[in-house]
C-alpha cells in the first residue's frame, strides 16, 4: 500500500474537473496510472472515508476529495470519527 500515491491521486482529482470526470467514469483505469493496490482501488471506489484516513490519506486532501465528490459531510466525519474510535461531543449527551 502506498499512502503517497492515494494522496497524489486524490489531488489530481480534487484540482482537475476533467480528471475527477475521467475516474467517475472509469475509476479502474485511472486508479491503476497510481500503481493503487486493489484494496485501495475498492475502498476508494465505496468511498471508505475512515479506512483512507487510516491508512495515510492526509485529512486535508480527503476532505477536498469529499466536497470534489459531493460527498456528505455528516456521513464523511461520521465515518472518520468510527474509524478512529472517537465520539464527537453531541453523540455522548
Amino acid at each position: 500500500m502506498s499512502a503517497q500515491a492515494l494522496n497524489i491521486m486524490l489531488v489530481d482529482l480534487f484540482r482537475s474537473e476533467e480528471a475527477l470526470a475521467r475516474y467517475q467514469q472509469d475509476p479502474d483505469t485511472v486508479a491503476a496510472q497510481y500503481d493503487l493496490t486493489v484494496e485501495e482501488r475498492e475502498r476508494l471506489q465505496a468511498k471508505d472515508m475512515g479506512w483512507l484516513y487510516t491508512h495515510g490519506v492526509h485529512p486535508y486532501i480527503l476532505v477536498q476529495f469529499a466536497f470534489a465528490v459531493r460527498y456528505e459531510l455528516g456521513q464523511y466525519l461520521q465515518q472518520l470519527q468510527t474509524a478512529t474510535r472517537q465520539i464527537s461531543p453531541e453523540s455522548s449527551v
